[in-house]
């Protein structure tokens, strides 16, 4: 063995915690899904709007909370929505279903440059995204024990849903 080097027999990350359990599953079912889409909130602004990006990410192929704050309604087409992701600069496109278009039609008339009224004009775009996710993973949270979800519905579901379904 030559000096400095670690010995063989010892590996530099002998310390490190290896987690060997199985990583919880963050999709929730097609049936907790439907009850998202269904579920109904008459006195809560706040909540319809939480279950509506939840529902737009998710028919969306799972698009990230980023880039649905930062959406603007210049990424709108006929037929397709067309964005470049926050992420990684990557220029993406989806078309309009109904589903789509019956949300886009529902936030149409929000002020401002941003398609969903997530992003003040008034504040960084990053800043506001950030102050945003607060306030939507907050109401998704109280959501999901009015649908009989028994762990809180979190944005990142709508991804691995799509994921899921889509495999």
């Amino acid at each position: 063995q030559k000096r400095g080097y670690v010995p063989r027999s010892r590996s530099p990350f002998d310390a490190v915690p290896i987690r060997i359990g199985k990583t919880r599953k963050l999709a929730v079912s097609e049936e907790m899904l439907r009850k998202v889409a269904d579920a109904r909130f008459p006195d809560s602004e706040k909540l319809t709007c939480a279950r509506d990006l939840f529902m737009f990410s998710f028919y969306c192929r799972g698009m990230s909370f980023v880039d649905i704050a930062l959406l603007k309604k210049t990424d709108v087409f006929p037929g397709v929505i067309r964005y470049r992701r926050h992420k990684t600069g990557q220029l993406l496109e989806i078309g309009i279903n109904r589903q789509i278009q019956k949300l886009l039609e529902r936030y149409g008339d929000t002020s401002g440059d941003y398609l969903f009224p997530l992003v003040e004009d008034s504040e960084a775009p990053y800043l506001s995204y950030k102050k945003a996710y607060n306030k939507i993973r907050y109401a998704l949270k109280k959501i999901s024990p009015s649908i009989g979800m028994g762990i809180p519905l979190r944005l990142h579901a709508a991804r691995h849903c799509w994921a899921t379904m889509a495999r």
